[in-house]
């Protein structure tokens, strides 16, 4: 079951707008019925207000399941888009047992998002994870955006049946093509993340070796020469 993963201003832009939504479907559907077919004006109205109600109840429907990756509606309902597959490395304070630093470790994050919710799995070779409480934060002050989360950690590796709790926080840069920020773990460790958008099409990437080959795929696109009538 997923969380919502709402502001209070968020809740309240979505409301306002099926509002306006519902109140422009009345208005029309009422006009058309009482200047277009002569019914009562009482009538019209209230045949106008339930059917803007019904339309307005399945379109939320819709809305709610909706990907979230439209640049139009982040603008418009001010909620800033992470979905995605996310490609970067992970740096960990762990230290081996002969005491020397852990290199740097691949990771993938998959961000599936809609306006309502939020959520988080991540793939490195050797262990998996999930985020169990997520929020998307946005100061209007600064205009900087955030993505707070509780996870867990699954480490099946080489024998190992491992679970691991833990909280991270990544902040949105670039133009919303970089994420960066820490985490923390009860092992106790922490660390450093810093990604790096793929694709915002992660439906295929459900483990490691799936978003290496997503990846791959599109740093192999970026390198194509453009297509030529010519050649």
């Amino acid at each position: 079951m997923n969380l919502l993963s709402l502001t209070y201003q968020e809740f309240e832009r979505l409301l306002k707008a099926f509002t306006i939504v519902t109140v422009l479907l009345t208005v029309l559907v009422a006009l058309i019925r009482w200047l277009g077919l002569g019914t009562p004006i009482a009538t019209a109205a209230w045949q106008g207000f339930t059917l803007a109600l019904s339309t307005s109840t399945l379109a939320f429907g819709f809305f709610a399941r909706w990907t979230w990756k439209s640049p139009r509606f982040a603008k418009w309902l001010k909620r800033p888009i992470v979905h995605g597959l996310w490609r970067g490395t992970l740096r960990t304070n762990f230290r081996i047992p002969d005491g020397r630093a852990l290199p740097e470790i691949e990771i993938a994050f998959v961000i599936r998002q809609t306006y309502l919710t939020l959520s988080i799995e991540s793939y490195t070779k050797g262990q998996e994870g999930e985020s169990k409480v997520e929020a998307l934060i946005r100061n209007a002050k600064t205009e900087t955006t955030r993505i707070s989360y509780i996870f867990e950690l699954r480490r099946q590796y080489q024998g190992e049946n491992k679970l691991t709790t833990g909280a991270g926080e990544l902040k949105l840069l670039d133009e919303g093509r970089r994420l960066k920020g820490h985490y923390w773990t009860n092992s106790p460790t922490q660390g450093d993340l810093e990604l790096s958008l793929v694709t915002r099409d992660c439906e295929k990437a459900d483990c490691f070796e799936a978003a290496e080959r997503i990846w791959l795929s599109k740093a192999i696109e970026q390198q194509a020469p453009p297509y030529s009538a010519g050649t």
